[in-house]
């Protein structure tokens, strides 16, 4: 109780005209960048930074938070509207939204990622008040050898992401594993399948990947078909949210929020992960998981409320360590010391009211974003009506800038062609793009955590069964391999002695 007078407290001076009008400055600039494909909130946040700064106090820090979460729900726009990913969060979104959009179903999609959102951010900033101190703690426990049985367990749903073929699934996040070792060795240095080119020397950028294989596919695969056909007509309430969805999905909303908080506040996994974790438990845990991907509100549920919920976890390392949990709030830390605070444990101790003030400015910006979003939702639907001949060019060119915007290098967009076309090409063979995206999220730190592990125990392999944490998540992980399994086989049994009786 004494958490949520304090969170009370915090609300109340969070609602100064001038902190409030910071926050929704915020809040709208993010849902914007969070729509434009190519950006996200990293991007988001820096360019508000020197902006924000101006504010000072607790108004800058309102302001970039804005940013942030304003983008998790801005994300969500063009991944159901187009097919397209806002940022990188909003990949698994795409799966299931933007076929309810292909089936007239843009609003009602809009309207639970509103929701799923809304829900994720609630909890999210429950859980950031309640147990900053004690998750931080437990995320500290984390140590490579953790994190490496961490990604081995998110990768063994491949299964349910890898779609009907599992061998083309893992073909498909063997390319993502590949393309996650382009750049600069992470402990050696030396150059890896760059072939010769600088610009690859950090390696691909998600985003660049992402848009490219989600978002000119799709447009590719359209064109080819017809370019003047204009989409199907929609009525008015097809484009209106539906209540009755939040509670149609509630398991995924609850199950989304958990998961995407506890996975935000380890550092370095970021929603993204935590998206594609609560997508794969919510189709796993279904009664009817094929239905996943043909364009069901619980496939949006999951991940809005996941990516929503891990923005907020992120912040425990920041407000309570001292320690991003992500790029994005790398750059909120240096919003943070250039209004002269030094965020970390004493924070709470010497600044009580500013950190206080900080979190209620998270819970009115919250909810504010729920009603802008809704008040939006016809309006930003509507676009479904507008004839492809007229809409790709105009989405093309926004992907274009959006893209050049991260890095202002024609590289980047030479490569979002690239991944188009490459990802025409999967189509066509039938090849799933989930783990090809899953491959270059995760290679990359299940690669480096290896090699800390193994630099650590000069080789000893023992070290991934002797901590608890780890052996937990390797015998989940086991289980989550041979349950499918078994249940093939029992199926297979079943048939046969089924058979025998006929």
């Amino acid at each position: 109780m004494e958490v949520l007078a304090l969170l009370w407290n915090g609300i109340v001076a969070a609602s100064d005209p001038a902190i409030l009008m910071c926050t929704l400055l915020g809040a709208v600039v993010g849902l914007l960048i969070g729509a434009l494909p190519g950006l996200g909130p990293t991007a988001g946040v820096a360019i508000m930074l020197p902006i924000a700064a101006g504010f000072g106090g607790i108004a800058a820090i309102a302001c970039l938070g804005g940013v942030y979460y304003g983008s998790m729900f801005g994300g969500a726009i063009t991944s159901i509207l187009l097919g397209i990913p806002g940022d990188a969060p909003s990949v698994m979104t795409v799966v299931d939204g933007y076929p309810m959009a292909q089936k007239g179903e843009a609003g009602r999609a809009l309207g639970m990622s509103v929701f799923g959102s809304f829900v994720g951010g609630v909890l999210g900033i429950l859980g950031l008040v309640a147990i900053s101190v004690p998750v931080s703690q437990f995320a500290l426990a984390f140590g490579p050898t953790e994190m490496t049985a961490m990604m081995c367990f998110a990768l063994s749903l491949l299964s349910v992401l890898g779609g009907r073929n599992a061998i083309k699934g893992f073909v498909a996040l063997a390319i993502g594993f590949w393309l996650g070792t382009v750049g600069l060795d992470p402990i050696a240095g030396s150059t890896r399948y760059t072939f010769g080119s600088v610009d690859l020397f950090d390696g691909l950028d998600f985003s660049i990947i992402a848009v490219g294989l989600f978002g000119l596919t799709a447009i590719f695969t359209t064109l080819e078909v017809s370019v003047d056909k204009p989409l199907a007509r929609y009525s008015f309430r097809s484009l209106m949210p539906r209540f009755s969805d939040a509670i149609l999905s509630r398991w995924q909303l609850a199950q989304g929020s958990v998961v995407g908080f506890f996975i935000g506040v380890l550092p370095g996994v970021g929603a993204t992960a935590a998206t594609m974790l609560s997508y794969a438990i919510a189709k796993r845990t279904s009664r009817n998981p094929d239905a996943y991907g043909t364009g069901i509100v619980q496939g949006v549920a999951a991940p809005e409320a996941a990516n929503n919920s891990a923005s907020y976890g992120s912040m425990i390392p920041l407000f309570s360590l001292g320690i991003p949990g992500s790029a994005t709030t790398a750059v909120m830390m240096g919003g943070l010391l250039m209004v002269g605070l030094q965020p970390g444990p004493l924070l709470f101790a010497t600044n009580p009211d500013f950190v206080w003030s900080v979190f209620g400015s998270f819970a009115i910006g919250n909810l504010a974003l729920v009603f802008l979003t809704l008040a939006l939702t016809p309006l930003l639907a509507s676009a479904l009506f507008v004839s492809t001949a007229l809409l790709y060019p105009i989405v093309i060119a926004i992907v274009v800038f959006g893209v050049y915007a991260i890095d202002y290098s024609l590289s980047s967009v030479m490569l979002t062609i690239i991944a188009g076309a490459i990802g025409v090409v999967l189509l066509k063979l039938d090849y799933p793009a989930v783990p090809l995206i899953l491959g270059l999220v995760l290679g990359p730190l299940l690669e480096r955590n290896i090699r800390r592990t193994m630099i650590s125990s000069q080789g000893d392999l023992s070290v991934f069964i002797e901590r608890p944490i780890a052996l937990v998540l390797f015998i989940a992980t086991i289980v989550v391999l041979l349950v499918p399994v078994a249940l093939h086989f029992l199926g297979k049994r079943k048939i046969a002695a089924d058979e025998a009786e006929i």
